[in-house]
């Protein structure tokens, strides 16, 4: 039997990729620049979105080659690579009388098929580092695909199920030096545009009767990352919505 034993990971000088940094991942960032890490933080096409915790990167990270130029980047700036945050999305309804296969093909693209990418190509950076504890790699899926998917968000719901099933293979593709996990959200901000009737739904249907607030999120993405025996985990951060 091998017995590992691990010398923790600090966040101190670390480096790690944060995309889709637009709303929640500003906060998430500002407090990883507190604890001393070195971000690369992706945009699509707005500069302005990376924030000014990190080194804006622009990025569609569904296509390889953006991917690979995003891991080159980090690693000419910082030197290496300790880790990922993989937020970016869509979140757009395609229901049934319009559902095609472009609808299948955008979602299972920036959702998906970016955290393959992500998972893979810096996954095999990451494996190149000599600490006890590599690495981490954090996806982002959807408390609703846990119980209850979405109605007309067939595509989403099925990438943001794929997300899960990543999550827990990287986990064991990359055992034991990286540690991969997902975080579920449930409603964390009020989206623009929600009517006072569905924010009364939305309350109704969750056990704590209020948004969480990006805050949450930061709890949990540090959580994961201050802690060593965690992998191949979701952690569900919804106010008990999941459970109602």
């Amino acid at each position: 039997m091998v017995v590992y034993i691990m010398n923790r990971m600090e966040l101190k000088n670390k480096t790690f990729i944060l995309t889709g940094a637009a709303r929640i991942g500003q906060n998430i960032a500002e407090k990883l620049n507190v604890q001393g890490a070195n971000l690369i933080i992706t945009y699509f096409k707005n500069p302005e979105e990376a924030g000014p915790f990190g080194v804006g990167v622009q990025a569609d990270v569904s296509k390889k080659e953006d991917v690979m130029k995003l891991v080159e980047a980090a690693k000419n700036k910082f030197g290496q690579i300790n880790g990922v945050i993989h937020m970016a999305a869509i979140y757009e309804r395609s229901p049934w009388e319009v559902l095609d296969e472009n609808h299948w093909e955008k979602n299972m693209n920036v959702i998906a098929k970016s955290a393959y990418l992500l998972g893979k190509i810096a996954g095999d950076e990451i494996k190149k580092n000599q600490e006890d504890i590599k690495g981490k790699i954090i996806f982002f899926s959807d408390w609703s695909v846990l119980t209850r998917p979405y109605k007309d968000y067939l595509p989403y719901n099925a990438a943001k199920s794929t997300i899960i099933g990543l999550t827990k293979s990287f986990a064991k593709e990359l055992a034991p030096h990286v540690l991969v996990n997902a975080i579920a959200p449930g409603p964390i901000l009020r989206p623009p545009g929600l009517t006072d009737q569905e924010n009364e739904e939305v309350l109704a249907g969750t056990l704590l009767k209020r948004w969480g607030g990006p805050e949450e999120i930061t709890k949990g993405v540090m959580y994961l990352l201050e802690s060593d025996f965690i992998t191949g985990s979701v952690l569900t951060i919804d106010g008990g919505r999941t459970i109602v």
